[in-house]
């Protein structure tokens, strides 16, 4: 495949990679919520029930979220549901001066609110306004006034679709000033309950600038880095993490064995040519590199991720030779050979490059590939 070629799809997994995971972050089906804050439309569906709220104008909820307090002039909320057939609708409109009209209505007929009614309209009120996400950062913040950060987990387990699950957990990062025990405790949540790689992700690079000197809870992040099978949103989240907390020397080989995790060797790589100078100062950390480089299959990242290590041109004689071993188990050879002439020329005259390198050279088979290498050698005279 051309470079070119790689290029043009990197870009098309790039744009549509967040919208095809979002979609498929759902799992309720027919659920969904459109809208901003003065016009929201929420729906479900099954095979018996379907329910919808609309809301138009800006509204206020009681402080159980279970009726309307208040909606502004001209604005309504209409909450209905099919039931086998059967039908209930719940409207209250707003008027100038404050006042609220309310009707309720069964199969199409208005009749008087009694206890069953006022039962059902406290129960899909909110039910929705929880399965919506709806007016999240404000409830929230009730609930933990209420009943602290364990109500709010309590609460999320309440709600069955990711997204606004996703909703509920940033609320939290944002309004629950957590400790590390509470941070720790609310990402062994997410592992959880989270199932989408997309959400998951996106609350983990929104939580990634929290962890800065919160150490302890690094184990309960990657617990959910974990759960992200997807290559390109692990590696997404791995960078950002990378980039907003200083990266110790425990971080980096955790960050090392999750890379480990990616399937996509196109993904590994990207991450570890990122990642690569980090690891040349620290016996353990270069050994945690290699250990990774050498989960790859494809010839060309390996030598791609090889390169980039290459460049860095301050390797110790331990980890120049690690990286000669593992570039003769590079089975193309001209990946090899190519990846050999990049060394060489990084190392002109180094004394610690011969035995390592020629042995090297002695895995590659083709008498081109080899000739070339050797001839650059000669040409150069760092060999006789």
């Amino acid at each position: 495949m051309t470079l070119i070629r790689r290029s043009l799809i990197r870009k098309i997994v790039l744009l549509l990679a967040p919208l095809a995971a979002f979609f498929m972050s759902s799992s309720v089906p027919a659920q969904k919520q459109i809208g901003d804050a003065h016009r929201v439309t929420f729906k479900y569906s099954d095979d018996r029930l379907q329910r919808r709220l609309e809301i138009r104008g800006k509204v206020e909820f009681n402080d159980e979220y279970t009726d309307i307090k208040d909606v502004s002039p001209g604005g309504f909320v209409r909450v209905e549901e099919v039931l086998d057939g059967q039908s209930r609708r719940y409207e209250v409109r707003g008027y100038s001066g404050g006042k609220l009209f309310r009707m309720f209505y069964m199969n199409g007929q208005m009749r008087e609110m009694d206890a069953a009614a006022r039962a059902w309209v406290a129960q899909l009120v909110l039910d929705a306004v929880r399965q919506g996400a709806i007016d999240a950062d404000k409830r929230v913040q009730t609930i933990l006034n209420r009943r602290g950060i364990a109500g709010v987990l309590q609460e999320i387990e309440q709600i069955l679709n990711d997204y606004p699950k996703s909703h509920y957990y940033n609320a939290l990062l944002k309004h629950g000033n957590l400790n590390t025990a509470a941070l720790k405790d609310t990402l062994a949540h997410a592992a959880r309950h989270i199932s989408s790689d997309y959400q998951q992700a996106r609350l983990l690079i929104g939580v990634a600038p929290a962890l800065e000197g919160k150490d302890s809870a690094m184990p309960a992040f990657f617990m959910a880095v974990e759960t992200i099978k997807s290559s390109y949103e692990r590696s997404r989240v791995l960078n950002t993490l990378l980039k907003r907390v200083a990266p110790s020397r425990d971080l980096l080989i955790q960050v090392a064995n999750s890379t480990m995790g990616i399937s996509s060797d196109y993904e590994k790589a990207g991450l570890l040519k990122a990642i690569a100078g980090m690891y040349v100062d620290d016996p353990a950390l270069t050994g945690a590199f290699f250990q990774t480089v050498d989960t790859m299959t494809s010839d060309y990242e390996h030598r791609r991720v090889l390169s980039a290590l290459v460049k860095t041109k301050k390797l110790s004689e331990a980890a120049l030779t690690q990286l000669l071993d593992c570039a003769a188990t590079i089975s193309s050879d001209y990946e090899k050979a190519t990846l050999l002439l990049e060394v060489s020329r990084a190392y002109t005259g180094d004394a610690r490059l011969r035995s390592s390198f020629l042995k090297a050279v002695e895995t590659i088979k083709s008498d081109y590939e080899r000739g070339r290498v050797l001839s650059t050698l000669l040409k150069n005279k760092q060999i006789g």
